[in-house]
């Protein structure tokens, strides 16, 4: 067939979008995971949930694709696999701090303050507390985020690409994934119109490359590079790219199914049988057979709004039974118990973060999560450094950029550290942000207070022993007009004070302890 005809005929997507997964893979997508396994254009044809050897299978294959497909198909069905995902990406706060690093002796301060200003605008349009929790999720679920940083004047919009058009291969100098893109995904956008559209929303190196695609007659490698300065963005481990989680699914597949069984069990305990038997006397019927198949029939009535009870009428005595051993109750909790620990073993974290029962274990479990995520931030603290000293710095101005590690769990805990550094002439920047004030709120409201409202002058500190002169509270022991000492102390002054060491909080109180305070009632 001639070029010519080629570009005539009418695009066959589903065979286009077959050979582009394979493209895309770094492993070769075998005949096992779109084919053994019921896929067509890389979507899994049947309702039907993931078999435990379909799962090893694709497990051990190797295979990106599969990879994301099975993590995906567990994220919408699967709560237990949901809820890691979305603790995780929601863990991190995603507190911000631009950091202006200064030359000595260059740039006037009114610049500076201006282009500080500017680069604190920025990531405010970024909106990153939602904007990287989002994408947070993306990554965790399917091992990759590509996407595009589109800009118009000071606004600022992340744009979604879709995962099969993009690859990543290599890293530039500024330690960032370098996103491929595949031309061919403007073809499959029939309507010409919409496609000129479609193609005007990418930066120009991708207008450019569909251009000289379009001239060449599609005989050029469809792959563009969209480096960072171009808006392209990439968030992976480029040596590791499958889905975080991707290994805890068999074992969340063997509970899903331990728990169909138990169910199963459940209803076969529920259920009994009626069992009434026609006496017999000297071996002959006491009832003829018509009689008896009416007495079953008005016994079947009797019971016909009981889903639970059946009939059976046979010759002798009449028993209720069971079709389980009730006794198997405490046994089954017991096979339910052993599939969640060894699905959460392979997720990585304790059980007891989503159903709690202690407290002292759970504190080291987090702080494993926490450390876990602080990968995932400096990914974006370079992309984002990277985009401030491109796009603001100048002779003398540089930019550094943090996403301090406060969590939902820690945020306390890092703000007393802040404020105490802040007492020994550290960042006050910091502790501010990390009572969650941005930098641009902050400056604005020590101004409105202090200049405006003139707050400093009017809110005066009650005394105290760190406001009066000597700084002791025993001095403020003084006779009253009656001669006698007022007796106002520290000590007398808490009623509450009990002495001894002050009480730990729960979640550093070991398991013993938790357990004899239970015990005290």
């Amino acid at each position: 067939m001639t070029t010519l005809e080629n570009k005539n005929k009418k695009y066959d997507f589903s065979k286009f979008r077959l050979q582009v997964t394979r493209n895309i893979a770094r492993a070769p997508i075998t005949e096992s995971a779109y084919t053994r396994w019921g896929y067509r254009n890389g979507r899994r044809v049947s309702n039907d949930d993931f078999t435990l050897d379909e799962i090893n299978a694709i497990i051990r294959s190797g295979e990106l694709e599969s990879y994301r497909e099975l993590s995906s198909f567990y994220y919408r069905t699967n709560g237990d696999y949901r809820n890691n995902i979305d603790f995780l990406a929601s863990l991190p706060l995603y507190d911000t701090v631009v950091i202006p690093v200064l030359a000595a002796g260059k740039g006037s301060h009114a610049q500076i303050i201006k282009d500080f200003e500017r680069a604190c605008i920025f990531i405010e349009k970024l909106d990153i507390p939602n904007t990287f929790n989002y994408i947070t999720k993306e990554w965790l679920k399917v091992g990759i985020y590509n996407g595009i940083l589109r800009e118009d004047g000071e606004d600022v919009v992340i744009q979604d690409l879709p995962l099969e058009f993009c690859r990543t291969r290599f890293k530039d100098f500024n330690n960032l994934p370098i996103l491929e893109f595949n031309l061919h995904y403007f073809e499959k956008i029939y309507d010409e119109e919409l496609r000129e559209e479609a193609v005007e929303s990418f930066p120009e190196v991708v207008k450019k490359a569909w251009r000289d695609y379009e001239n060449a007659k599609k005989l050029i490698d469809p792959w563009v590079m969209i480096p960072a300065e171009s808006g392209g963005i990439c968030f992976t481990f480029i040596n590791d790219q499958a889905p975080l989680l991707i290994a805890s699914i068999p074992q969340l597949k063997k509970l899903e199914d331990a728990v169909g069984r138990e169910e199963k069990r459940d209803e076969n305990e529920l259920y009994k049988l009626l069992i009434q038997q026609m006496p017999i006397e000297d071996g002959e019927l006491v009832f003829p057979l018509d009689e008896a198949a009416e007495m079953h029939a008005s016994v079947a009535a009797m019971l016909s709004g009981t889903d639970t009870v059946d009939v059976l009428t046979t010759f002798g005595s009449t028993s209720l039974e069971s079709l389980q051993d009730t006794s198997a109750a405490t046994q089954s909790n017991d096979r339910i118990k052993k599939y969640r620990d060894n699905a959460y073993d392979f997720l990585g974290r304790s059980s007891l973060l989503f159903n709690a029962d202690g407290s002292s274990t759970l504190a080291y479990t987090i702080k494993k999560d926490e450390a876990l995520m602080i990968s995932y931030l400096n990914v974006y603290e370079t992309w984002i450094k990277f985009h401030l000293n491109n796009k603001f710095s100048r002779p003398g101005l540089t930019f550094d950029f943090e996403i301090l590690p406060t969590t939902v769990f820690n945020r306390q805990d890092i703000q007393q550290n802040y404020f105490r550094a802040a007492q020994y002439g550290y960042s006050k920047m910091f502790a501010g942000v990390v009572m969650g004030i941005k930098q641009r709120d902050q400056i604005s409201l020590m101004d409105f207070e202090n200049d405006f409202l003139k707050m400093s002058e009017k809110m005066i500190p009650l005394q105290s022993s760190y406001t009066t002169p000597g700084g002791e509270v025993a001095n403020e022991e003084k006779n009253n007009s009656s001669g006698q000492k007022t007796g106002n102390t520290k000590k007398n002054d808490d009623l509450n004070n009990k002495g001894g060491r002050p009480e730990l909080p729960d979640e550093q109180k070991s398991e013993k302890t938790q357990a004899n305070i239970k015990a005290a009632g």
